[in-house]
């Protein structure tokens, strides 16, 4: 399912000029654990240390959740205090367990009844997936490296080029034409590279290159042919259908 647009508004118990104030109130429960913070680093009791920090991180995460106010930042300030007044009981208070549960949970409870339904912002949409790779963009940047290396190559490169380009247009194409695009260029990259070290170039070569442009014009030809031929078929379909339908 699509994410929701716009502010996830809830029952707004609260006014919408609260949501960057609303930890406010819940940062008074962090005002005893000061002075007893540092009461206890004077005294260097460990377990009084631990408590005071447990309540200290409880109270800031859930301020610093309810000042974002995205979707669901409520509920989930409600379990950090819960979570860091427990603990707080637990260690600096010498509650127990039981106690400690007891009074996380009251904490949680008070939370959620003071921040349930107030404005928050919509959850952000989900990350589009990245597009597929496409196939033929090695091949587009051998044949424009092929374009600018020597003069003698740039008709059957930009021939090659050209049957690319058709292909582009048919995802699905293969067979003949994905052949000679794929021989074509690998045979020019390593002419390509001889002529760059200094190779004669022998009397043969000026008829290879003139048969891979040839080649390669021709199947781009027989590709643009085969679509041509598919909308022919198309066209007459449809008109027998509409003779058969009596509409024309």
């Amino acid at each position: 399912m699509n994410a929701p647009r716009g502010p996830y508004r809830g029952f707004d118990k609260l006014p919408r000029w609260w949501t960057g104030l609303r930890g406010i109130p819940i940062g008074l429960f962090a005002l005893p654990f000061i002075p007893a913070f540092f009461f206890a680093l004077a005294s260097g009791e460990g377990r009084l240390i631990g408590g005071c920090v447990a309540g200290l991180a409880g109270v800031g995460l859930a301020m610093a959740r309810l000042a974002r106010a995205r979707h669901g930042d409520a509920r989930r300030a409600g379990l950090l205090l819960g979570a860091g007044t427990g603990l707080a009981a637990g260690f600096a208070g010498g509650t127990g367990p039981v106690g400690a549960v007891v009074l996380g949970l009251m904490a949680w409870g008070g939370a959620r009844l003071l921040y349930e339904g107030v404005t928050e912002a919509a959850p952000p949409p989900p990350p589009q997936p990245a597009p597929p790779p496409d196939s033929l963009d090695p091949l587009r940047a051998r044949i424009a490296a092929l374009q600018a290396s020597d003069p003698r190559l740039l008709p059957p490169a930009t021939a090659m080029r050209g049957l690319l380009d058709e292909l582009a247009l048919r995802p699905d194409a293969a067979g003949q034409a994905r052949r000679v695009l794929v021989v074509g260029v690998d045979g020019l990259e390593r002419i390509a590279a001889r002529l760059a070290q200094g190779a004669r170039p022998p009397e043969t070569l000026p008829v290879l290159l003139e048969d891979l442009t040839r080649a390669a014009r021709q199947s781009a030809e027989d590709l643009r042919a085969a679509e041509t031929e598919a909308l022919e078929i198309q066209v007459k379909v449809l008109q027998d259908r509409l003779h058969q339908e009596g509409i024309a």
